[in-house]
């Protein structure tokens, strides 16, 4: 099956495609028209770049879906701009009452689908949690998981006494899972639950990571089946989200910076 459709009358022979394929499996053919070799189809990582990389909408890869395609935005924020973003994100430990308008929560899960992942393997997929009653079970269950594990007894004390450590009153939870045995589950779960974190920060939402769900649900079978989990899949990471309690005056201190220049 051919990888790539040349429009020879759009096509300028630039060779744009041919030196930005990743897997270089795409070359100049004698008539100044990329080509593809032989293995092409089958090393073809999806990543879509020389299609997003013509300026003249010359090519299509038959391993991607053309409609799926947008446009490259050019109005990006300033630097500036971006810099306040990533310094006025706080995990938010306080939540008002009421869910997250489900607009939103697509939003944020189709700018984590966009995040980039491993060869662009795609292996992410995702579980939202909004049923309150779910909710609390899974904070139950991890509470239950932290009374057998040494230094855990501040999260279980404050638990008991019916303060939420765990999900900090949040209405929504966002798991991210992946293949148990893919070896980037973690990486690639992190870079796309960031680029939902910056989102929902810029929308006004606030944010926490679900650690403690996290690292319960790898040891806690009930708690994987009450997430939602399919078999084989892990749970790489989550979000919490909702709307903020509260808003932060200062950028917290943190640790002086460590560097070598080399």
């Amino acid at each position: 099956m051919n990888l790539i459709t040349v429009d020879a009358e759009r096509c300028n022979g630039d060779g744009l495609c041919v030196k930005d394929c990743p897997a270089k499996i795409i070359v100049m053919g004698e008539d100044g028209l990329p080509i593809e070799t032989p293995e092409a189809y089958d090393i073809c990582i999806r990543c879509g770049h020389c299609v997003a990389v013509c300026p003249k909408d010359a090519l299509k890869n038959s391993r991607t879906d053309d409609a799926d395609y947008l446009p490259a935005p050019r109005d990006l924020p300033a630097a500036q701009i971006l810099e306040n973003l990533l310094l006025a994100r706080r995990s938010t430990r306080q939540f008002k009452k009421g869910g997250v308008d489900h607009d939103a929560l697509e939003k944020l899960l189709e700018i984590g689908r966009r995040a980039p992942t491993a060869s662009n393997s795609q292996h992410i997929s995702w579980i939202v949690i909004e049923d309150a009653e779910r909710l609390a079970r899974i904070r139950e269950l991890c509470v239950d998981c932290m009374r057998k594990v040494p230094g855990r007894e501040h999260y279980v004390k404050h638990s008991d006494l019916g303060q939420d450590m765990i999900l900090r009153g949040a209405p929504v939870l966002i798991v991210a899972h992946a293949p148990a045995d893919y070896f980037w589950g973690q990486g690639d779960s992190a870079i796309a639950l960031t680029y939902q974190e910056l989102l929902a920060t810029s929308m006004g939402l606030g944010v926490c990571w679900a650690g403690l769900v996290t690292w319960a649900a790898g040891v806690e079978p009930k708690l994987r089946e009450e997430l939602g989990l399919p078999d084989g899949q892990n749970m790489f990471g989550g979000l919490m989200i909702g709307a903020p309690a509260v808003r932060y005056t200062k950028v917290p201190a943190r640790d002086p910076l460590r560097v070598q220049w080399r």
